[in-house]
Formats: C-alpha cells, sequence, structure tokens
C-alpha cells in the first residue's frame, strides 16, 4: 500500500494525515532482532540476585550547555545538577540524529539511523521487526511502562514496542486540560503510575518530558525569570520572514513569533526558563519516588533526544537540520547509588550506547557486553577503561538517498560531512564537502581549520569513511508477524501540529 505525501514548508516530505503508518519500513515481514552472539555463562545482577528498579528519564530538545552541571551561567538546573554530582556525568554525549523519532529509535535499539532505516522525518514509523529495549527489559521480568509528551512518539509510530502500558499525555488528558502535555502533568501521570506498580517485579520506567521544545511558552509564572537578567545580551533581533509561515536557516517564519518577541536574548531565556521549569518537575517526580522508597536504591539515566539551535549559524529555534553541536551535544548521566561512584567521564560517548548499558546493569546476558552496534559503558562508568580513543559518529539533515549530513569528533576535533549542495548552502559553505572543526579552540564550529591540519582532517576523514561504508548491520529474524500499520489519531496529528511538524 502506498500513502500520498505532501511537501512540508521545509522541504520534508511528510505522509499526509490521517493515513495507515507502515510497520515493516525494511523488507520482508520478519521480525528484526540485532544479531546477538552466544550469552555468557550467567547474568549479571550488579546488585546481589536482584534487579534495580530503572528509569529512564528524557527531556526533549535539552542542550547540555544550558544545564548548569556543564558550566552555563544562569542556574537552570539545580535538580538535573544534583543528579549529575550523584552519578557518572558524560560530560560529551552525542546524540546519533538530531530529531525526535531517528534519536529515539537509535537509543532504544542500539542501532545507527544509517543501518535501521529511521531517518529525516516526521511520522516516520519505527519497524516493529527491530527489537526494541523494553522487549528486553520485559523478557528479563521486568514490568515495563512509559509516559510520553511527544506526539512524534505516539503508539501509531510502535515506539510502544515491549511496553505493559504506554501513556501518550495528549491522548489521556480530558477537553479542559490546561497543558496537557507539560511538565506538571507529565509528573502526575508518572506518579500516578508508580502507584500502580506490580509489587514484587522490577520496574522499568520510561518517563519522557517535551517543555524546551519550541515554541517556548512556559507556564505563566516562569516565563519571565531571566528576562533582563545579568546574562540578558540585548540588542541582536531575530529576522522574520514574514512572507512564511514556517522558516529556520536566516530568519523565522511569522507563525514562530513567540508573544511578540523580536530579540534573540528574549528567545533564549524563554528557552531557559522552560529548562528550569522542568527541572522544578523532575525535581517533584524525585521526591515523589523518594517517598514511596524507590530513588535512594534506582538506577537512573538522564539524557536528550536532541538539543537546539539558538541562532548559531544562522539556524532558529529548530534542530535536525544540521550536524553542529548545538543540536547533536546533550546531557547524560547514569545514577546507580551503592554501585557507580560519582565522577565525571570527559570523553566522547554516543547514545547508542545506552541500551546495552541498561541491559547489562539489569542483568542481561551480553556476550562481550555487546548488544545491537552498541557497547555496554560499564567499564567507564566504574572508572575501569577511559574513552580517550573513543570517536562518535552522529547523522543530520533532511536530504534522501543517503545524502545527509555525517559528522564525527574525537573529542577535540569534529569533522562535517556534507554531500549535498543545499546542506553546503546552508552551512555557508558551497563547493566545500568537508568542514574541520577545534572544539577546544573554537566550540562554537565557527572556523575551518582543514587547510592548518591536513593531518587531523583526513585521519577523521578516513574514519568517516570506514564508518558509512561499512556493511549494513545484520539482524536475526524471527517469523513473527509486524500486524500492519496504524491510524494516526486526530490528537496525535493535532500534537504534531503544535508544535511545527506539520
Amino acid at each position: 500500500m502506498t500513502t500520498r505525501r505532501r511537501r512540508a514548508p521545509s522541504g520534508l516530505l511528510l505522509p499526509t494525515l490521517p493515513l495507515l503508518v507502515l510497520a515493516a519500513l525494511l523488507a520482508g515481514c520478519a521480525r528484526e532482532r540485532p544479531a546477538a552472539e552466544p550469552a555468557t555463562a550467567s547474568a549479571r545482577a550488579p546488585r546481589g540476585e536482584g534487579r534495580p528498579d530503572v528509569l529512564l528519564l528524557t527531556i526533549d530538545t535539552l542542550r547540555a550547555d544550558h544545564l548548569s552541571a556543564w558550566g552555563y551561567p544562569r542556574e537552570t538546573s539545580p535538580n538535573l545538577d544534583r543528579m549529575a554530582a550523584e552519578g557518572v556525568r558524560f560530560e560529551r554525549a552525542q546524540v546519533q540524529w538530531p530529531k525526535t523519532a531517528p534519536s529515539f529509535a537509535s537509543m532504544f535499539t542500539a542501532t545507527y539511523p544509517k543501518d535501521n532505516g529511521v531517518v529525516r522525518r516526521v511520522g516516520m514509523p519505527i519497524s516493529c521487526r527491530l527489537r526494541l529495549l523494553a522487549e528486553e527489559m520485559r523478557d528479563l521480568g521486568y514490568q515495563t511502562h512509559a509516559v510520553v509528551a511527544n506526539g512524534a512518539l505516539g503508539k501509531e509510530f510502535f515506539f510502544d514496542q515491549g511496553f505493559d502500558s504506554y501513556e501518550e499525555a495528549w491522548k489521556v488528558a480530558g477537553p479542559d486540560t490546561p497543558e496537557p502535555t507539560g511538565a506538571h502533568r507529565i509528573t502526575d501521570l508518572a506518579l500516578a503510575r508508580v502507584d500502580r506498580l506490580e509489587p514484587g517485579r522490577p520496574v522499568f520506567l520510561w518517563i519522557h518530558y517535551i517543555d524546551p521544545h519550541a515554541p517556548y511558552r512556559p507556564p505563566r509564572e516562569w516565563r519571565d525569570l531571566y528576562q533582563g537578567d545579568a546574562h540578558f545580551r540585548a540588542g541582536e533581533t531575530v529576522p522574520v520572514d514574514r512572507r512564511a509561515r514556517r522558516r529556520f536557516v536566516g530568519a523565522i517564519g511569522r507563525s514562530q513569533v513567540v508573544d511578540g518577541g523580536s530579540e534573540l536574548a528574549f528567545y533564549v531565556a524563554r528557552y531557559d526558563a522552560e529548562i528550569r521549569y522542568v527541572d522544578a518537575e523532575v525535581g517533584r517526580l524525585v521526591a515523589g519516588l523518594e517517598q514511596r522508597g524507590l530513588w535512594q536504591r534506582m538506577l537512573t539515566v538522564m539524557t536528550s533526544d536532541h538539543g537546539e539551535s539558538l541562532g548559531e549559524h544562522r539556524y532558529y529555534f529548530g534542530h535536525g537540520m544540521l550536524a553542529y553541536q548545538t543540536c547533536l551535544h546533550v546531557p547524560f548521566v547514569v545514577r546507580y547509588p551503592g554501585v557507580l561512584a560519582p565522577r565525571t567521564d570527559p570523553a566522547p560517548v554516543e547514545l547508542l550506547h545506552l541500551a546495552p548499558t541498561i541491559l547489562e546493569l539489569a542483568g542481561a546476558p551480553l556476550r562481550e557486553a555487546r548488544w545491537g552496534q552498541g557497547r555496554s559503558l560499564l567499564p567507564r562508568l566504574r572508572g575501569e577503561a577511559s574513552g580517550d580513543a573513543t570517536l562518535a559518529y552522529s547523522e543530520a539533515g533532511y536530504a534522501s538517498d543517503r545524502m545527509w549530513l555525517r559528522a564525527v569528533h574525537d573529542g577535540r576535533f569534529k569533522l562535517i560531512f556534507a554531500p549535498s549542495a543545499k546542506d553546503q548552502r546552508k552551512m555557508g559553505r558551497q563547493g566545500s564537502a568537508y568542514a574541520l572543526f577545534d572544539l577546544a579552540e573554537d566550540p562554537g564550529e565557527l572556523r575551518d581549520v582543514g587547510e592548518a591540519r591536513p593531518a587531523e582532517r583526513e585521519r577523521l576523514r578516513a574514519a568517516l569513511a570506514e564508518w558509512d561504508g561499512a556493511p549494513r548491520f545484520r539482524f536475526q529474524a524471527d517469523a513473527a508477524d509486524c500486524g500492519g500499520g496504524r491510524e494516526v489519531d486526530r490528537s496525535t496529528e493535532a500534537e504534531l501540529r503544535s508544535l511545527g511538524y506539520l
């Protein structure tokens, strides 16, 4: 069955809604699993014979460099900072694609977007032939529950695979519910779910907040928190293209103007206020877990699906289009009291490794600590191994036919490959496919040092070519049926429109 498609204002091809989302994006109808080696002799249970309760806490559109724990001058994140101080904080975590669906597909399957096929578009479902983290956790004996706030993660797109319950905040809201996907409501739904947990079984709980996502409209009591403060850099205005409803590069469209704001500093302050609001709700969630006796020994993993460009490189209030650190660099914290000592890991790390790390800490039988294309980070979490030689790979952009952007960095130097002439123009680099940046000297990625550092450029170029040209990751298949498609719910369509996706 084919679906009609229309071109969005950004040039992105999207399905016309309502529609049937096809589950099998990859060839065949068998269920696809990451290729697995024979298991080790026994599962590793880090706390005696028990398994830890696991909280995966994700905050949409959260830049690491706008959190106090990562050096941001505004106090945006006291609760997240406390979490980071109590756990292992990865200083240079990288997403594999700075867009919600591709990023979570990569995280939950431990595979690169170029291999799992979930790339670029909103409304692209994750194939039910892929094996997801929640399915593995359920097979380990976990009860699995999720509360999510982003319509791109709706059941229509098969992100509910493996979950015993999957609450989509925009669907369970009543007609008069204020801020149905706001952080306060997500915390309420999460704590209500915790109160219904089955006793005697460990839980894998995924809570996803969305508040830092544009448009930046936190609750009224938070909106002006940072307007005009000591870090408010007045003067620079945001170009507005009144002819366009939506635009991101060079200007914003008329529909993206928030509360009449014209200064860039206004929007940055609003974005920071959204972070402070969701941080307060994370604090309330933690307090609720403490009161219920869960937090004290809970394994908690905190991260984001991508960052946000706040005018850097003339890219305004968006993500996914370009491969700069503003959108690729996210917070990543693993907190496990009594098991992992607090520390900071300064080396690059890919979120691709999140699932195998959780699985090994939960006692899964992994061979050589691998699952999918990822590897457990437990040795680094314990300080037994260094990530100094690690390379982190990412993809981005809206181009098709594998013409999208690719990037690799080693902690200091980063190479971006833009094979598409259109992407080169967006980067201001027409006719030049490669750009090398020294992140230590130029964290804003403003100066190409490829000519001055030819050895570094060629080293990373060779690494990127080898990674990109590697044979496609092999999946094992069983005979399970994908079960056809799912019609997109009207409430999900409305939620996607409210986020500017449609």
